[in-house]
This record gives structure tokens, sequence and C-alpha cells, in this order.
């Protein structure tokens, strides 16, 4: 069996594309989406793994951004299904600290709690094996770049096109304790679409500097 190249690289010194931010296109398509809408969204490097760039490449693993929810599941489970279809990038974290309120955890000592939210922004799709080569261990996203087109740091862009359901949501509790006064939700938010390309752009003006296509492999 051979492979051809996992993904397509574009170098593209085109002018800047407008993005949206991952909470403001959740809310959007929570509240009405048509399947086929296609969206750019930043990939959230903050708060997720970050893209190592050395070597003329970028590269950005993939390994262990698996999706774990009961709608992600396939519909059978024959031995050779793989549980983890969908794969994510990041598109943000938010918090919000709500009410405080006075609780006994430990007998004898009260103590303040703080009601805390968190929601994470997830873009979930199911065709990662087009963007990553099978022999990476690391199944990374990797750019080829060229040293005078370069800037110093880089930042990624997710090109995708919605798939109805549009968006995904799960809900995660912990009760504070005595030695984490902190009433946790985590609220896991997710668009969920066909990743049609990743692009790696200069973050001060959004020009794209290579882009990453699928390809189909032959046998």
């Amino acid at each position: 069996m051979t492979h051809r190249l996992a993904a397509l690289l574009c170098l593209c010194l085109s002018a800047s594309v407008a993005a949206d931010a991952g909470p403001v296109l959740y809310q959007r398509f929570t509240a009405q989406a048509a399947a086929g809408e296609c969206f750019e969204v930043d990939i959230d490097l903050a708060h997720g793994e970050e893209a190592e760039q050395e070597a003329g490449e970028l590269r950005y693993p993939m390994r262990g951004k698996d999706i774990a929810e009961g709608w992600s599941w396939p519909d059978d489970t024959p031995p050779t299904a793989d549980y983890f279809r969908y794969k994510y990038l990041p598109l943000a974290s938010e918090t919000e600290d709500r009410r405080q309120y006075e609780a006994e955890d430990m007998i004898g000592e009260r103590q303040t709690m703080t009601e805390r939210w968190r929601f994470d922004y997830f873009l979930a799709f199911s065709n990662v094996d087009g963007f990553v080569n099978p022999d990476d261990e690391t199944a990374a996203l990797v750019f080829r770049l060229t040293p005078d087109s370069v800037p110093t740091a880089l930042a990624l862009r997710a090109e995708a096109c919605l798939t109805l359901p549009a968006t995904r949501e799960s809900t995660t509790f912990w009760k504070a304790t005595h030695a984490r006064p902190v009433d946790l939700t985590l609220k896991k938010r997710y668009l969920i679409g066909e990743l049609k390309a990743v692009h790696a752009v200069d973050p001060r003006d959004g020009r794209r500097v290579a882009t990453l296509y699928p390809t189909t492999r032959s046998k």
C-alpha cells in the first residue's frame, strides 16, 4: 500500500480574509444554520496545544484530539469501528464567576463557595484523514514555509462548512469541596462541519501565508 502526500500545500500570499470568533459563530448557528454554510474561524492556540515552527515547517499535532460525546459515537460498533471518528480544533475558552454562597463542606468550618461556569468551544469534524500523514506519530497538520514569506509568529485559522445539526453541547458539573471551594459547570460547545482547509496566517493582518488542503490517498 502506498500513500500520497497526506495534504496538498499551497503558499498563499493573498489579502486577509475575515474570520469570526468561535463563541460568536456558536450563538449564530445555534439560532439559525443551513447545511453547507461555510465559515472561517480562528484556532485557539492560547488554551490548546501550540504550533511548532522549525526547519521551514509549521506543525500542529492532532494526536489525542478525539471527541468522546454521546452524539459522536458511530451508529454501529463493529470491532473495527473508530469510536473517535470526530476530532476537534479548539476555538475559545471563556470563564464566568457567578454567585457566591456560604457552605460547610468540612464539619465546623464554613467557607465561601463560588459558582463558576466555563465555556469551551471547538470545531468538530470527521475528515481529519485527508489532512494528516498516517505514518506521522503526532498526526500533525504540517505547513511548508518559505523563509522570505513567514512573519515571526503565525496563527492558525480553520475553514469549514456546516453539517446538521450544526451545534452540539455537553455539560459536566463538579461540586465544591473544602479543598477546592468552587462549583464548576463546564459547557463544551461544538460547531460541527466538514473541514475544508486550514490556513497559517499572519496574526497582525490575517494574511494567509500557507494553506493546507485535504487530499485523497491511493492504495
